[in-house]
């Protein structure tokens, strides 16, 4: 049951994570170009594009947003595995479910927050563009819930350890 479950979640967080990136990579190429486009402007035509550093700012986080559930998924966030490598096997599969467990719990927050976030960014245009900041904001709710749905498949994955460990102690 449970592996099912997380084997299903292991399938949705993958393609979350594909996608994002993949969105993720034209974003950066599309703040490259408007760069570039900023830097021509400004020293051939001495005319300066104002809303370029706006978008570009806003690309940034959302391409730091949409890449995060797929660095949690594959551990590559930074961490410090000094006190972590020093621990018994068991008390190191507790740590880490515990891990999930604040991982999950603080995103979950962060996304209920970040819906009202969201809410407010539809009175507030952006001050270069004429777009709502919600539409920028958008990438808050994206990345706390994904990582919600990534902490949930860790958690699955991190229990299924767990009661496998045991298991094969019992017998």
């Amino acid at each position: 049951m449970l592996a099912s479950l997380q084997g299903a979640l292991a399938k949705l967080n993958y393609g979350i994570s594909h996608v994002g990136k993949s969105i993720a990579g034209v974003l950066l190429a599309l703040m490259l170009a408007m760069i570039i486009a900023q830097v021509v402007f400004r020293y051939g035509f001495n005319n300066s594009l104002g809303w370029t550093e706006e978008l570009a700012k806003f690309f940034m986080v959302w391409i730091a947003c949409l890449v995060a559930p797929w660095a949690y998924r594959e551990n590559l966030n930074v961490s410090i595995e000094l006190f972590a490598d020093a621990l018994p096997s068991a008390l190191l599969k507790i740590s880490n479910l515990i891990i999930s467990l604040l991982v999950l719990l603080i995103s979950s927050i962060f996304l209920l927050q970040s819906l009202d976030f969201v809410q407010g960014g539809w009175q507030i245009y952006a001050s270069s563009l004429p777009i709502k900041l919600a539409y920028f904001y958008l990438c808050t709710p994206f990345v706390f819930g994904s990582i919600c749905l990534v902490a949930i498949e860790k958690l699955l994955e991190q229990l299924i350890s767990l009661f496998h460990s045991s298991n094969q102690r019992e017998m």
